[in-house]
């Protein structure tokens, strides 16, 4: 017990528990269904710039307690054409030749499901709303995502509000309002092992030790400050999706390797406004959670930032200076299974093409508004040069999510500060960079 205490001090860990939040005020869970039901009179055209002055014009787009972010005097979201992002031909030609073949098992998972995308957008009217929830869920999970990303550099920036709005102590990227309290620096690199697409001669799946029972690895290491310098993770999904992730972390100050329990994927990750499960909205635990399709709704997402790296302003500093699309997205809400979960249930949005997340509402026990989470993408230029190119060049790249604690008035930025690659990965290469030994190694 003692270990796990010090393991959370020391990696700032906040349990965000719903006693924590009990009485403080949000947005009612009734405001936010009465947003999903706005239509806008008209959608904003391609070039428009819109600023604090016309943010009626696209408050349908934008949810409640985050367009009062938004309604900021330096607002300016540089409207995009709306593009279209289809995934590698490789995964359109797994998605045709494995058509109809994917089924929901009775307790929710999936059946008969090789590669591509495993259910048609067709039928989501034709079966129950729990069944089209899920099945847009399993959609997100195995959408074109090539080998995975890497990042070398990420900032994970936590601001407090100031009383009037104005900016404190800043950091790279805080263009507005708030007060940097901490900021954490790591590397991320993701790794996919199974239901590949592009290799269908091999299996669908990599050579590599691990594939027959595991979907995905996750590494995850900080390099900055000297407080958590060197605590590292290595998450492993499971093909399985019954079967918990096996969560492995290393402190240096413990020099031992610890496994997390489950429970403490809901917590706050190193102190931020994330959890291990939410960075990108939902983090593809399909079977932790009830499902519902509630519809679709269109919405204002930044899908190909023409940043560098992503700058922001508002009162909190987490409104993105980019340009932003009108992005149709499926809407589906999970509530957890765990009865001892912090959050009472999740709106999560899909984007309708590219199964993407578009942005997050997260309720608290009470129902009310707790957090938002939005991811923001960009598109990398195609190169065709070689067919590895084309496919490291065809899927969108993350760049970077705010999450706002409308409770406890504060944003956590994670942000990209090195190009996000999306590399070619040999069976070699994944061993060594995704081995549990790489945890100790060097420290």
């Amino acid at each position: 017990m003692q270990e796990k205490n010090d393991y959370r001090m020391l990696a700032g860990a906040l349990l965000l528990s719903a006693s924590l939040h009990a009485g403080a005020t949000g947005e009612a869970r009734a405001e936010i269904d009465a947003w999903l039901k706005l239509e806008p009179a008209a959608l904003p055209a391609p070039g428009t710039v819109i600023t604090q002055a016309e943010l009626d014009l696209v408050r349908p787009l934008l949810p409640p307690g985050f367009i009062d972010h938004v309604n900021h005097p330096a607002v300016s979201l540089e409207i995009q054409e709306t593009g279209d992002y289809q995934p590698h031909e490789s995964y359109l030609a797994a998605t045709a030749a494995h058509a109809g073949q994917a089924t929901l098992k009775t307790e929710g998972g999936v059946e008969g499901f090789v590669a591509g995308r495993p259910f048609d957008p067709e039928i989501f009217d034709d079966v129950s709303p729990e069944d089209a929830g899920m099945m847009i869920a399993w959609n997100h999970v195995y959408r074109w995502q090539y080998y995975g990303y890497k990042l070398d550099t990420l900032n994970m920036t936590f601001i407090q509000a100031t009383a009037d709005g104005s900016g404190g102590a800043p950091a790279e990227g805080m263009e507005g309002g708030g007060t940097l309290e901490r900021n954490l620096v790591q590397s991320y690199h993701r790794v996919y092992l199974s239901h590949l697409a592009m290799l269908p001669q091999q299996g669908f799946k990599v050579n590599a030790g691990g594939s027959d029972k595991r979907y995905f690895k996750d590494y995850i290491s900080f390099l900055e400050p000297f407080d958590v310098q060197g605590t590292t993770f290595v998450v492993e999904r499971a093909l399985d999706p019954n079967e918990e992730d096996q969560v492995n972390s290393y402190l240096p100050s413990q020099r031992r390797v610890r496994r997390l329990s489950a429970e403490e994927r809901a917590d706050s990750f190193m102190g931020s406004n994330f959890t291990l499960d939410d960075f990108e909205g939902f983090s593809g635990r399909v079977m932790d959670y009830h499902w519902t399709y509630l519809g679709q709704k269109t919405v204002l997402h930044v899908a190909d930032s023409k940043q560098e790296a992503l700058r922001f302003n508002g009162p909190q500093s987490n409104v993105a200076l980019d340009r932003w699309q009108v992005r149709p997205s499926f809407v589906i809400e999970l509530k957890p299974r765990w009865e001892g979960h912090p959050m009472s249930a999740k709106i999560l949005l899909i984007d309708q093409q590219t199964w993407s997340p578009t942005m997050a509402l997260v309720f608290n026990r009470e129902g009310k508004l707790w957090r938002y989470i939005q991811p923001h993408y960009q598109r990398p230029v195609s190169d065709t040069s070689t067919p590895e190119r084309a496919m490291e060049t065809s899927v969108g790249h993350w760049r970077g999510s705010i999450a706002i604690d409308f409770l406890l008035n504060s944003t956590t930025l994670a942000r990209a500060t090195s190009p996000t690659e999306t590399p070619t990965m040999t069976d070699k290469e994944i061993k060594r960079r995704f081995s549990l030994s790489t945890l100790t190694e060097g420290r």
